[in-house]
């Protein structure tokens, strides 16, 4: 009895312990039609969760095979995992009507990105510059190759506190291209070194609406000398004058001896020549025979002298070659020629002559002194 008292009370506990184990959902409500039952054990949903999964990567697999192009894998060792290939980027969404550009516009694109600048220009360099500088800007007048003239010149001007242009003309290459020639000036001293530009211009052509662009050019000026002198040694404020260097004149010194000794000896035999031609015409000609006889006569009683008379006489006849009267003048003009300049004083020597020699007067006012140096020099310039 007791026995099977035992036996009844063992099966009536197992199916309690397995409820208290597990205890039903209470929250669990029936599904509906067609939908996935919901197995509140532990083990049912792991098993549901990894059925789940394989699923979703076969499903993933799928897709990537079918939507990816790939490629042969390379050999690799047996070492070496094999790597699957990337994805090729998906491609750019392109709007509707879009034309994409031919290689030839592409092309003439970049052309026109490398083509140099519609007009030359030559800048001066773009540092180093202090107050008083000139700098030369040159622009070729041509324009997408093509050459042109500007309508005028730009004038003189003044660009704020740094730069004045202060002429500009126009030059010719052997090329035969024109360059225009500006050149500007620092106008002003820097405490520091400052960044400045020559001006932006825009030139007008004689071509209706075509202008030349020259765009502005950054430079640097700097000061002369430093703010804050020290006063220091040889670091003064003002500094002394340099002394003008010394020139070596040994090498030439020789040479110009040489050409001052040259230079003396042709002015001596110059010197030489012209009294050797004094001396000879005071022995052949006439009147500069007469002319050394009278200088050895008294200058005080040269007027009154007979023996000045006599020697003008007789150079009038040695001119003429033969005894000159006043009736035979004629004669002496006829064999000098150069004479003719002199005619009336010529004459009037012969009618005071007369008067004095034949009519009994002494004075006279005619000089025979000055009367033989103006035939003198007649003589002279005919002898020339």
């Amino acid at each position: 009895m007791i026995r099977a008292s035992a036996v009844l009370i063992f099966v009536l506990a197992v199916p309690l312990c397995a409820v208290a184990q597990d205890p039903p959902n209470r929250d669990y409500q029936p599904p509906f039609k067609g939908e996935a039952v919901f197995d509140p054990r532990p083990e049912k949903r792991a098993a549901a969760a990894a059925e789940a999964e394989r699923k979703a990567a076969e499903e993933a697999a799928a897709i990537e095979a079918a939507t990816v192009k790939t490629e042969p894998a390379p050999a690799t060792s047996p070492q070496e995992p094999v790597a699957s290939p990337a994805p090729e980027a998906a491609p750019m969404p392109v709007a509707e009507g879009y034309v994409p550009p031919s290689p030839e516009a592409l092309a003439a694109a970049e052309a026109a990105l490398r083509k140099p600048p519609r007009t030359p220009v030559e800048n001066p360099r773009a540092y180093g510059y202090l107050v008083g500088d000139l700098l030369v800007q040159k622009v070729q007048l041509i324009v997408d190759g093509k050459p042109v003239e500007l309508a005028e010149l730009p004038g003189r001007d003044r660009y704020g506190v740094w730069i004045a242009r202060r002429a500009t003309t126009v030059e010719r290459h052997a090329d035969g291209t024109h360059w225009l020639v500006m050149e500007y000036q620092i106008v002003n001293a820097s405490k520091d070194v400052d960044v400045i530009a020559l001006p932006k211009l825009k030139l007008r052509t004689t071509t209706p609406d075509l202008f030349i662009d020259v765009p502005d050019w950054p430079i640097s000026v700097g000061a002369i000398t430093a703010v804050q002198i020290s006063n220091k040694g040889a670091l003064r404020a003002l500094q002394p004058d340099r002394p003008a260097p010394v020139i070596d004149t040994e090498a030439i010194r020789h040479p110009l001896k040489l050409t001052l000794a040259a230079l003396a000896a042709v002015l001596l035999a110059w010197l030489a020549w012209w009294r050797w031609r004094e001396w000879q015409a005071s022995e052949r000609l006439p009147f500069a025979r007469a002319r050394r006889e009278l200088r050895h006569l008294s200058p005080d009683s040269e007027a009154d002298s007979d023996a000045a008379w006599r020697c003008l006489h007789q150079a009038f006849d040695a001119t003429a070659g033969r005894v000159v009267q006043p009736a035979t003048l004629a004669l002496l003009f006829r064999a000098a020629p150069h004479l003719e300049a002199a005619r009336d004083v010529i004459e009037r020597f012969y009618a005071e002559s007369a008067a004095r020699f034949f009519g009994g007067r002494d004075h006279t006012s005619l000089s025979p002194n000055a009367l033989c140096a103006q035939l003198r020099a007649l003589e002279k310039q005919h002898e020339a």
